[in-house]
């Protein structure tokens, strides 16, 4: 588990990634939360056509963030209660595709698991930046992420 430091390096670190190598296809993650730190990426990406590929694991919350309080709490005694409402991302929704438009960046929303190959072969198609917002349900749906990851891998090995 990490101790900080790491929100908000998955989108940035994919155009350092993407133009190192431009000649693959990169796809750089984040959740939510983390993704608030560095959006702008997506501009960068769009301005210097950078083509690479971004995903947003949207579960409304900075889960990492109370990951890491949870931790530290429990290192020194202190009873789980709840998190600070700055947590909540839900209100107002944050719409990643539409946010992700008004930067130039194409991208599309997958809320259901069969949604997921049409996606990512629009996400494919081309070499430019695009951006997938993959709801979750709750905290975390792992069954979701884990088969986003497996189908971009399967797509990059054909």
């Amino acid at each position: 588990m990490t101790r900080g430091g790491s929100l908000g390096v998955g989108f940035p670190g994919a155009i350092g990634v993407k133009l190192a190598h431009p000649d693959r296809t990169v796809v750089g993650f984040s959740g939510d939360g983390g993704s608030m730190y560095t959006i702008q990426a997506l501009y960068t990406a769009r301005r210097h056509n950078v083509g690479a590929k971004f995903v947003v694991c949207n579960n409304r919350s900075y889960r990492l963030l109370q990951a890491n309080i949870d931790a530290w709490w429990r290192t020194v005694g202190i009873e789980p209660h709840a998190h600070p409402l700055g947590f909540d991302l839900s209100n107002p929704r944050i719409d990643f595709v539409e946010l992700a438009a008004s930067m130039g960046v194409d991208g599309a929303r997958v809320e259901r698991t069969e949604d997921i190959g049409p996606v990512i072969d629009r996400m494919l198609a081309d070499d430019e930046p695009f951006l997938v917002e993959l709801m979750l349900d709750g905290d975390v749906n792992p069954d979701l992420i884990w088969h986003s990851l497996r189908t971009v891998v399967r797509w990059e090995a054909a």
